[in-house]
């Protein structure tokens, strides 16, 4: 018996098609949301599990009249039609119908990651200011990445004298967090004088981006010597990452473009300033001239030059003149000639007996008055030895008095300080002595 003859692809997926898709024209599944995106009117995702995956679309049509709109790590309940696409041989689920079934698992953990790390401060920090004519910037990323491909093309573009310093990291999987740390850790280092760190990623869905909220990788952001401006995955995706860092762009080109001035508008503000000096110059230019024309007008130029340079010269010979050093020695003379006879006629007044009798009664009258001086501090002293004797401890003990002395070397003066069974030391006038107390 002759074999069949071979189908065509066509043919094969056509009666694969036929068979398939009346059996399931009305299913209901339940899964996790991955990968959403919007590809001109229409909405495509993955609907997963563990082990499982199903794409799926929402025609625009559709999308009014679903209850739900579906979101990435959403756990949901879809109703719709199996479609299979005989071009490409795959098939998807035709949504009809979307409406939650709780929260994903991955959203519910990084709700409670944003949580406790919020309860921590790390996204409450100061956000501190980007340099703004950084020399060199750091950046993390993929090797060979779209991300990367982006910083490279928006900082050529807008500020080609910056020096960039690559640190090459994972962008998904176990070897993510570690590198990125690691890169974190050498970029920061003040031998590399970066002034600011860019870490970008491209775009992904929950799954991919999930190393970006681990706990010790936000830590590291947060606590960066330098400013960190992140930009992970799309402008709809957030990290938590991103929530502590000092600035959050949307795209990894976004954040290029806030670490990096605009050299095009740099020069437009510079053209601007400088067209502002120059009309400002000829203002003042017209101002002058006018000036010159009134003095011009009133005769001003018709002046002999050589006149006025020979009275400046007359002037100025006048004022070295005054000037000379002989006229300064001539008015010092003077004046110490003027003193010279002050101080004779104050010696010769001295010498005289003019002041003799007052002198003399001056003397009389200073002997006894420092004598009672004297004697007044000599009693005042006697008086202060007097105390002191008074207070010397050790005075009672020539009239027999006996001075306990404690343990910590201080006198006793209380029988209740002292428990039974102290040692104390008893002194007298002629020595010490040892004791215990009953």
């Amino acid at each position: 018996m002759s074999e069949p003859a071979p189908l065509s692809v066509k043919r094969l997926l056509e009666q694969v098609k036929a068979r398939l898709e009346p059996p399931f024209a009305a299913v209901c599944v339940v899964g996790e949301v991955s990968n959403f995106k919007a590809s001109g009117p229409h909405w495509y995702f993955t609907l997963k599990e563990e082990g499982a995956a199903l794409s799926c679309a929402v025609w625009a049509r559709q999308q009014q009249l679903l209850a739900h709109a579906p979101a990435n790590g959403q756990r949901v309940i879809l109703k719709g039609s199996l479609d299979l696409y005989v071009a490409s041989g795959s098939f998807k689920l035709i949504v009809t119908h979307c409406e939650p079934a709780g929260v994903g698992d991955l959203q519910a953990r990084l709700r409670e990651l944003e949580a406790d790390l919020r309860a921590q401060g790390l996204f409450d920090r100061p956000k501190r200011p980007l340099p703004r004519f950084p020399r060199r910037l750091g950046v993390v990323a993929a090797l060979g990445g779209a991300a990367l491909r982006d910083v490279l093309e928006v900082t050529a573009r807008r500020s080609p004298g910056i020096d960039l310093l690559i640190a090459p990291a994972a962008a998904q999987g176990d070897r993510c967090v570690p590198e990125t740390l690691l890169a974190i850790q050498e970029l920061q280092d003040p031998y590399w004088r970066c002034e600011a760190l860019l870490l970008v990623r491209g775009g992904g869905s929950l799954e991919d981006l999930w190393a970006f909220n681990d706990p010790e990788l936000v830590k590291a952001v947060a606590d960066c010597r330098i400013p960190v401006v992140t930009g992970v995955g799309h402008e709809i995706d957030t990290t938590l990452v991103d929530l502590a860092a000092d600035r959050r762009a949307a795209t990894p080109s976004q954040a290029a473009e806030l670490a990096t001035p605009d050299r095009s508008a740099l020069g437009a503000d510079l053209r601007r300033r400088f067209e502002a000096l120059t009309a400002k110059t000829l203002w003042r230019m017209r101002g002058l001239e006018t000036t010159l024309n009134l003095l011009v007008d009133h005769g001003l130029n018709r002046a002999n030059p050589l006149e006025i340079i020979s009275g400046r010269f007359g002037s100025l010979s006048q004022r070295l003149a005054l000037a000379h050093p002989s006229r300064r020695l001539d008015g010092v003379a003077a004046r110490l000639a003027l003193i010279r006879q002050r101080l004779t006629h104050s010696g010769s007044a001295a010498a005289g007996d003019l002041d003799l009798p007052r002198i003399l009664d001056a003397q009389r009258r200073l002997g006894p008055a420092a004598l009672r001086t004297i004697q007044r501090r000599d009693q005042r002293l006697a008086v202060l030895a007097e105390r002191l004797l008074g207070l010397d401890p050790t005075g009672p003990l020539h009239r027999g008095f006996v001075l306990a002395i404690g343990s910590d070397g201080r006198p006793v003066t209380r029988a209740a300080v002292l428990p039974s069974g102290a040692s104390l030391r008893l002194r007298w006038e002629d020595g010490e002595r040892k004791a215990t107390l009953d």
